[in-house]
């Protein structure tokens, strides 16, 4: 009875000690890509690429590293993202090159605006809304590339 028992619980111990399989859900990852720009001002070709951060497996969030062009300068900055919409934007980092007065006010409305990000919809698998937070609310979209 003694190597029973011994035997049941080493069966329960290697049912219980699977490996931990996560997985992005569908949803999400249809956020992996490259994105442009489309509104509110589109007058630049302002990208957005998102890829899974390796680092940074996902569970109930998923976390992205998130680069692009915007009017004058490249950047870099982490999101993450849940099923339900959720969307934190951080540590945005661009370049400083300088440029033109209008493109550099352009360029930092949308980083203003990349940093309040609060909530994200796919409305279809090739536009993305991202809708942000801050004294002026409001949405940018974005069609995939």
């Amino acid at each position: 009875m003694k190597h029973i028992a011994i035997a049941a619980f080493a069966i329960l111990l290697m049912t219980q000690c699977s490996p931990d399989k996560r997985e992005v859900p569908p949803t999400i990852g249809k956020l992996v890509g490259t994105w442009q720009l489309t509104g509110p001002d589109s007058s630049y070709a302002v990208t957005l690429r998102l890829a899974l951060n390796p680092a940074n497996p996902p569970k109930d969030i998923t976390h992205f590293e998130a680069s692009g062009q915007s009017a004058i300068n490249s950047y870099n900055a982490f999101l993450s993202a849940a099923v339900d919409g959720l969307m934190v934007v951080t540590s945005v980092n661009a370049t400083e090159r300088g440029g033109p007065l209008v493109a550099m006010q352009v360029e930092q409305t949308y980083f203003t605006n990349l940093r309040a990000v609060v909530r994200y919809d796919m409305p279809t698998d090739n536009r993305l809304r991202l809708y942000f937070g801050g004294d002026k609310p409001g949405v940018l979209t974005f069609r995939r590339m």
